[in-house]
């Protein structure tokens, strides 16, 4: 599944310089950001993160995916999604997800999280794909364990999000095991 990535609804593409006014229209949005560790974003962030996504997308050997999600039908951008190496296992890899508020409630999150899954263990063959969110954010978590991942562990005092420490659920999935519940068909355990 080469680039850009097929889902029912979307297209997955690198993103481009001049998605940044359609990146910042969530970006910048406080309830879109409210459960993130950046945001909420100034014109020259949302630009330095394009310029830093198209940058990684370059680099040879590519590890880092950071891709726009666009709506097949419409060519609107409605959020994007990513796929990180750990920093201390190159086949593993954090995934992300953001959506525009409008895209809200409509199974996007979960048809952009399962295909980066498959992206990322089909194709570069990842060990392990793993994603956090705040214990709060249930549509986040719900997201995850649609994708294929499971609750791994709880993370306390995680991160630093405007100033103070916040907590995590750490999700995960590994090759094998995403690999067997695939092939069991629907209806798998997620």
């Amino acid at each position: 599944m080469p680039l850009p990535i097929e889902t029912p609804r979307l297209l997955l593409r690198n993103l481009q310089d001049e998605d940044w006014p359609q990146v910042h229209a969530y970006a910048r949005d406080l309830e879109v950001v409210r459960y993130a560790d950046w945001g909420p974003n100034s014109e020259a962030e949302t630009r330095a993160f394009i310029g830093q996504a198209i940058a990684a997308g370059r680099r040879e050997p590519r590890r880092e995916y950071h891709l726009a999600a666009i709506f097949k039908d419409t060519g609107a951008l409605v959020g994007n999604a990513s796929l990180v190496p750990d920093p201390q296992d190159a086949r593993a890899a954090d995934l992300g997800c953001t959506l525009h508020r409008l895209a809200w409630g409509q199974g996007l999150g979960t048809e952009v999280a399962t295909a980066l899954v498959e992206f990322g263990f089909l194709h570069l063959e990842l060990r392990r794909i793993g994603a956090r969110c705040r214990p709060e954010n249930i549509a986040a978590y719900r997201v995850m364990k649609k994708a294929g991942l499971r609750f791994e562990e709880y993370l306390q005092n995680d991160r630093t999000k405007r100033g103070r420490q916040v907590d995590s659920f750490l999700c995960g999935v590994s090759r094998a095991d995403w690999l067997a519940r695939a092939s069991a068909g629907p209806g798998r355990d997620c």
